[in-house]
């Protein structure tokens, strides 16, 4: 760029400044003029190129997390129905599914998420002989709205996202407690 640069300056020096013949000065700039229009055009077709590479680029890698993220999920639910229903530890399912999560992390997940996961896998283990469902939901909504935050979303506290698999008493219930 910088030689094609210099050489249309120089053409342009050339043709105001050392040719004579005005026929000839116009023919100058009207070939620089012309390498200018084809040089933006080329230009501008590479920039778009590179910019649709990279969005379809970003695409993949915000499918792939989804996948990975699935699979957090899926374990997630399952442990906190098995919790419901007074069980403590994970089926061999969720124990899979939460294998495949943790794989997944390791290949898609940013530094910041795989730190969050670290921190709330952390919380799930020291809390497990008490298994405080409360402290499960609000360290599980807080897990999640960091994946969401991956994935581009924009969560604010407003709302307790893990609220979606509550039935309505139980929010209602939580609500009243001021847990959410």
């Amino acid at each position: 760029m910088i030689f094609l640069f210099l050489l249309l300056i120089g053409f342009l020096v050339w043709g105001i400044f050392y040719v004579e013949n005005l026929q000839s000065k116009i023919s100058i700039l009207g070939i620089v003029a012309l390498i200018v229009a084809a040089f933006t055009s080329v230009l501008t077709v590479s920039i778009n190129n590179k910019k649709a590479q990279e969005r379809e680029y970003d695409l993949h890698i915000l499918k792939e997390k989804q996948k990975v993220f699935e699979h957090f999920y899926n374990s997630y639910f399952e442990m906190l129905f098995n919790i419901k229903k007074g069980n403590k530890g994970l089926t061999p399912k969720a124990q899979q599914e939460m294998l495949l999560f943790k794989k997944g992390l390791m290949n898609w997940g940013s530094e910041r998420i795989i730190r969050k996961y670290l921190e709330f896998d952390t919380k799930l283990i020291e809390g497990q002989g008490q298994t405080d469902k409360f402290n499960i939901l609000k360290d599980g909504d807080d897990f999640v709205k960091d994946l969401r935050k991956e994935l581009g979303y924009k969560d604010s506290n407003r709302v307790n996202i893990m609220s979606v698999i509550l039935t309505p008493e139980a929010r209602k219930d939580l609500m009243e407690n001021g847990v959410i």
